[in-house]
């Protein structure tokens, strides 16, 4: 369904404006994570619990589990 939205918008002529809805939860991950990038994604989620925002630390891992097979 996007593929094919998108090649209709790169083969229109003139403007083109594609809607895309993302989860603002989702994490980015790199190919290739380092010790230095799990250390600090770490300290920012215990951050998040010591602040009182668990609700977000739930979210997050919420909306990112249903990846978890892609990596394993």
């Amino acid at each position: 369904m996007v593929e094919d939205t998108l090649k209709e918008a790169f083969f229109t002529e003139g403007t083109v404006l594609i809607n895309v809805m993302a989860d603002p939860n989702a994490l980015a991950m790199p190919p290739i994570i380092d010790k230095d990038q799990v250390e600090g994604f770490t300290k920012f989620m215990y951050k998040l619990m010591i602040d009182g925002r668990s609700q977000e630390v739930i979210d997050i891992i919420d909306s990112n589990f249903k990846h978890i097979k892609e990596i394993f």
